[in-house]
């Protein structure tokens, strides 16, 4: 069975817990039938994941449902209201249908695509539920359409999104903590020279001016930058971009092609699940992968508009090339 089905049952439920969820995986014989790459915001990148985790992280970067307190035992998912996520597309208006699905819903939203005469696409995605989009010749059309489907509108979507993030260096997005005390932790550290995580010691997070650390044991796994003694807890993907800011030669990682409106960065730094949710409603795809030229392969984000290449960099603390 696909995707499809397991959001259908998180849209029956709404809400529900992680042994739940994987639960579900398991239960409607879901097949890891996609290329898992191991990118997620605490997941170790040089390491394949198991399918229940991949779903979950697609299903945050397309904004189907959000998942709470790090993916433990006890840790709980909720799935988004109904949603088209409206922006300005490069040959019209581009609507993504993101959130709670049922039939009956789906039955009422192609019932009003017809009256309203757009034009109804369907992307059968490997570990995505189906990713449906809606294209017409004006904002007024998706909004008629949303209207008669019973579905919220979101106006430029990716630009709303962006503007309520902070940027990556923000000081509210890292959380005082203490190192892990133990010599049964494995440590690595994100290296900002190759973009890969390395092995390191204790000693190297106590002294580190500013680095992003890994300290893996068992099921457990925390994500530190450690700054002159200092620990604090921060999102992968967030505290990876900080470090590539706090470099002394700060290293540039995106790529923006004003012709193709690609923007493309290494597959090791993809963004933070929000910004990339944003890049994502630009196209309603996600990232394709290049695996030649930048070492570990690359991303590459369709549609991209210019100010929403330049918004996002700017929350990276990155300057376009």
């Amino acid at each position: 069975m696909s995707a499809n089905s397991l959001l259908l049952w998180m849209s029956a439920r709404r809400q529900g817990s992680w042994a739940q969820f994987r639960a579900a995986v398991e239960e409607l014989h879901l097949v890891a039938d996609a290329e898992i790459d191991g990118e997620g915001d605490d997941a170790p990148d040089q390491f394949a994941l198991p399918l229940y985790q991949t779903l979950r992280f697609n299903l945050q970067r397309v904004g189907h449902a959000e998942f709470f307190a790090g993916a433990d035992e006890g840790s709980e998912w909720r799935v988004t209201p109904p949603a088209l996520a409206v922006s300005r597309h490069a040959r019209g208006w581009l609507g993504v249908v993101a959130g709670a699905r049922s039939l009956s819903f789906m039955d009422r939203l192609c019932a009003a695509v017809t009256t309203h005469g757009a034009e109804l696409r369907v992307l059968a995605l490997a570990a995505y539920p189906d990713q449906v989009l809606i294209t017409a010749d004006t904002r007024d059309t998706l909004a008629a359409i949303a209207g008669e489907a019973g579905v919220l509108l979101q106006d430029d979507a990716p630009a709303a999104l962006l503007a309520s993030l902070p940027p990556v260096d923000d000081p509210g997005v890292r959380y005082p903590t203490e190192l892990p005390f133990g010599s049964d932790w494995r440590i690595d550290r994100f290296s900002p020279d190759d973009l890969v995580w390395r092995s390191a010691t204790l000693d190297d997070a106590r002294t580190a001016s500013a680095g992003l650390f890994r300290f893996s044991l068992r099921h457990q796994r925390h994500v530190l930058f450690c700054c002159k003694g200092a620990a604090a807890r921060i999102p992968g993907q967030v505290g990876k971009y900080l470090v590539l800011r706090q470099r002394r030669r700060r290293r540039q990682v995106l790529r923006y092609d004003a012709q193709t409106r690609t923007l493309t960065m290494p597959a090791s730094c993809r963004p933070p699940f929000l910004v990339e949710r944003a890049l994502i409603l630009c196209s309603g795809s996600p990232p394709s992968y290049d695996g030649g030229g930048l070492r570990g392969g690359s991303l590459q984000y369709a549609e991209i508009p210019q100010d929403i290449a330049a918004i996002s960099a700017a929350l990276l603390r990155q300057e376009l090339r």
